[in-house]
């Protein structure tokens, strides 16, 4: 009985839009560039947020003018409904106002359930001043470190954030088990031995107000 009513709690505490949570377990090797986002709606897309009162994922989450604007409230992510792997995705990302926390991210190779906050997922960080940092989510693992819960990784060179407001370019390079990020043309980060070589693609809800658009995913050059 105990354990039912914490599979239940679990399942209660997020809200969820979406025809079905389930990522295609197959994953995808794109062999030319395509859109993930079609401009319009979230076609391929499942909405995730934290279950709170007067919570709804289409207020966290909405399209206008060809652009996905996330309030980052309340934390939650917005999901791929397909796995991918040996990719090259590319997007850009602003802050169209100011927050006393600019925080949100880019997961890659997201696999496991959604009955939690954060996933297991390796993030590309795009908290104001740390993007570029890899956040290893739930016990995932790289560069051989231990994960109990959460580790972090610090990007490798000084920020190369635009001001607030300002369109950042985003490239993320999944290679089998190695993954890089660069910010706005400058390599921050390099990590291998990746804890799988496949997941879905997520874009974070964590408290600051952010859009992004112009999302790609391509093969790996």
């Amino acid at each position: 009985m105990k354990t039912l009513i914490f599979l239940m709690t679990l399942l209660c505490s997020l809200h969820v839009v979406a025809d079905a949570m389930t990522v295609k377990e197959v994953p995808v090797t794109p062999k030319q560039t395509v859109s993930l986002f079609n401009g319009t709606d979230f076609s391929g897309w499942t909405k995730v947020i934290t279950a709170e009162p007067g919570s709804d994922p289409d207020k966290t989450w909405t399209v206008a003018d060809g652009v996905i604007r996330c309030t980052g409230k309340p934390f939650g992510y917005l999901m791929t409904q397909q796995s991918y792997a040996n990719f090259t995705l590319k997007l850009e990302y602003r802050w169209y106002a100011q927050s006393e926390q600019m925080n949100s991210g880019i997961f890659v190779l997201k696999t496991g359930p959604d009955n939690f906050f954060l996933p297991k997922a390796i993030e590309a960080q795009l908290k104001k001043g740390s993007a570029g940092d890899f956040v290893l989510l739930s016990q995932a693992t790289m560069n051989g470190l231990e994960n109990p819960r959460i580790k972090s990784v610090k990007k490798m060179a000084e920020s190369s954030e635009k001001p607030d407001g300002e369109w950042n370019s985003v490239e993320i390079v999944v290679k089998e088990n190695t993954v890089t990020v660069s910010v706005n043309g400058v390599l921050q980060n390099k990590g291998t031995a990746a804890y799988t070589d496949s997941g879905a693609i997520c874009l974070q809800s964590e408290g600051g107000p952010i859009e992004f658009r112009n999302i790609t995913i391509g093969p790996v050059k």
